[in-house]
């Protein structure tokens, strides 16, 4: 039976006011309940966790009561940033975000000043214990947009990888095949530097405007970099292809771009999840 269950009843039977069970751990805490998506399961997890609140958002702590492991709870939103909370008696989806660095320990020292068992928890593990915000997720410009400009370029790929496979199932050797296919692999490759460098322009004050959102933004960016030495590897393979056009560097042309698609997805669900959320709700 799960341990938190008798104080997640009388949560939500007293819209957010707990006296019972665990021996009085939550006993007339400032608590929420958070649920999270099993990062091997899949299926949700509702676990009840003091919070604080900070700058309009609220912030939980994964100290698990100093024990040597971090509560499964963390792991979860790593793999999921898209959690529910409950909180009184409103239940919302909010966008998880680990805070780090200097931010990071003025909020834990200042919940360790309001409750002192938070000290007691971090003096008594090896490790730092993590710190996380949760701002509402609403689907605004920001999150629309960035899924506006991902769809565009995923139209854009899928128009290159059939150019190819035209290519592939044809007579490549011919000159206007091959100007097709540079076209739209240009076209693509440029369209992807673009959009990258824009968004690297403004990371830097996207970052010191919302801090919690400087370890997304370092992710991004070198998710970014990683995409620029696949784009250049692309163009070196197309311009082996216009130069001496064959089957072979087409395979390894597709090869490339099947690579870049699946980075690309990835980045694209970590940015939308992340990125575009946040900006909404601030």
């Amino acid at each position: 039976m799960d341990p938190n269950r008798e104080v997640i009843d009388e949560f939500r039977a007293n819209t957010g006011r707990v006296t019972v069970a665990l021996g009085g751990m939550f006993k007339d805490a400032k608590l929420l309940l958070l649920t999270t998506t099993g990062a091997r399961s899949g299926r949700p997890s509702t676990t009840p966790t003091v919070y604080a609140e900070d700058a309009g958002r609220l912030i939980i702590f994964a100290s698990n009561a100093g024990r040597p492991r971090s509560p499964a709870w963390l792991h979860n939103l790593r793999a999921n940033p898209t959690v529910t909370v409950e909180i009184g008696d409103t239940r919302y989806d909010a966008i998880a975000t680990e805070i780090i660095g200097a931010e990071r320990d003025r909020l834990y020292d200042e919940q360790a000043t309001r409750d002192p068992a938070f000290a007691a928890y971090q003096q008594n593990t090896s490790r730092v214990i993590q710190v996380v915000a949760l701002t509402p997720a609403r689907v605004g410009a920001a999150t629309a947009q960035l899924k506006e400009i991902h769809a565009g370029l995923r139209k854009q790929l899928a128009d290159t990888l059939a150019a190819v496979d035209a290519y592939l199932a044809g007579d490549g050797e011919l000159p206007e095949s091959t100007s097709e296919l540079q076209r739209h692999c240009l076209t693509f490759c440029g369209a992807l530097h673009a959009h990258h460098t824009r968004e690297d322009g403004v990371f830097p004050q996207l970052a010191a405007d919302f801090p919690e959102l400087k370890p997304a933004l370092d992710r991004l960016t070198r998710e970014h970099e990683a995409v620029a030495a696949l784009n250049t590897r692309l163009t070196e393979t197309l311009d082996q292809l216009t130069t001496a056009p064959s089957r072979e560097v087409a395979v390894h042309l597709r090869g490339d771009l099947h690579h870049l698609a699946a980075e690309l997805e990835a980045h694209y669900t970590y940015e939308e999840a992340h990125l575009g959320p946040a900006l909404d709700a601030a």
